[in-house]
């Protein structure tokens, strides 16, 4: 019997990093160690104390039956609790829902708000997550173009009025994955006014906001207005080395949060109360743990720049995340680079065009290595280029 996908399956194609995974493992069984610059995974642990209130929470019965839909209201007590202090947001029961990672969140969000053939407002270049969920909702994923001439943020004027007039969903992140960008109160202001005046949803995934070397990131729901038009979504992967725990939540327009609790009701579950618990701990007890890792992010940054600007390489100053974003001489092709450079050098970084047209000539690096190993990369890389005549 043959077996058809459906058309929400089959839409869907394995981004560059499946393809170069089997690369790095084929080099590695050759006995070729890989320095991979190109992966988003931390390479710290998760804050101890964070692991120890996970195992005791473990134990505890009530955590091994079926966890509430939504999440415990002890760990939404925690959320409004930490937006409070974090950010001056004030927030109610209601306006809070938990998922089992972001990837969860931003594939439900198409599927409750818009219909085929409605238009989602993403960025270009962008994390590929937003896409998938858009293509299994049927809607047409229309790209914002990211250039470093608007400082890596999307422009609303140039948005056409038809293509407006169908949007119903627009996708933001900062600080920025793979840019580095960041984003101001002003622009989120901006956002809101644009949202309201085009009856948008808007959806900032906020999942690198601890991560930020220019002061601290603002949250979208601090701009005034922000909770009427929508909602903010955090994950602790990348700024609490919860990766692995697989949770995320969102917070804002309580219309928009009951629709996701809806969805994940019906499709996914709910999220293993130990970790819910662990998190609880985390967002309450972790300042500490989370200034210092925000520390070791900016001493790998400030190596990188450091190196790549002494020798005239073009790179963004990144404001945050754990990325740098390097430009490539306009006459070489990103993807035939970095191939290239993982062959002849075995060191892996990730061809910008993957994330998208308008990331076409610029290559990503990423800093969850440690130094040494950082700076091992980044020669090679450098000494690549000297090869190819390019600085």
């Amino acid at each position: 019997m043959e077996i058809i996908a459906s058309y929400r399956v089959s839409q869907r194609q394995n981004h560059f990093t499946s393809h170069q995974q089997e690369e790095i493992k084929k080099l590695n069984k050759e006995g070729k160690r890989v320095i991979n610059l190109g992966r988003g995974n931390p390479d710290q642990p998760t804050f101890q104390p964070i692991v120890e209130e996970f195992l005791k929470a473990s134990v505890k019965v009530k955590n091994q039956g079926y966890p509430p839909y939504g999440g415990k209201e002890s760990l939404k007590e925690a959320i409004i609790s930490f937006y409070k202090s974090e950010y001056d947001v004030e927030l109610s029961n209601d306006e809070v829902t938990i998922f089992s990672g972001l990837l969860v969140a931003l594939t439900a969000l198409p599927m409750v708000l818009a219909n085929p053939e409605d238009i989602v407002l993403t960025p270009n270049p962008a994390f590929f997550g937003y896409d998938a969920g858009i293509k299994m909702a049927g809607a047409v994923n229309y790209p914002l173009p990211l250039t470093i001439e608007n400082n890596f943020l999307p422009q609303y004027s140039s948005i056409p009025k038809e293509i407006l007039e169908k949007s119903k969903l627009l996708f933001l992140n900062y600080p920025n994955n793979p840019t580095g960008a960041g984003a101001n109160d002003e622009f989120f202001k901006e956002t809101v006014a644009f949202a309201k005046e085009n009856n948008l949803v808007v959806s900032h995934d906020f999942a690198y906001s601890d991560i930020s070397f220019s002061g601290k990131s603002p949250s979208f729901l601090q701009a005034p207005g922000a909770k009427e038009v929508g909602i903010e979504i955090y994950t602790l992967s990348k700024t609490f080395n919860m990766a692995g725990f697989r949770i995320a939540f969102a917070v804002g327009n309580k219309e928009v949060i009951s629709l996701l609790k809806g969805y994940i009701r019906a499709s996914v579950g709910g999220t293993f109360g130990s970790v819910q618990d662990a998190v609880t701990y985390a967002l309450l007890y972790s300042e500490k743990e989370r200034g210092q890792l925000r520390k070791l992010y900016k001493e790998r940054r400030d190596l990188v720049l450091s190196l790549l600007e002494e020798h005239n390489i073009d790179v963004i100053k990144s404001e945050g995340t754990f990325f740098i974003w390097i430009k490539l001489p306009k006459t070489i092709d990103d993807i035939t680079f970095v191939e290239e450079f993982l062959a002849k050098e075995q060191v892996a970084l990730i061809p910008c065009s993957t994330f998208g047209e308008f990331g076409k000539g610029y290559i990503r690096l990423s800093l969850v290595s440690d130094l040494k190993t950082i700076q091992l990369g980044i020669e090679k890389l450098i000494a690549f280029l000297e090869k190819k005549r390019v600085i």
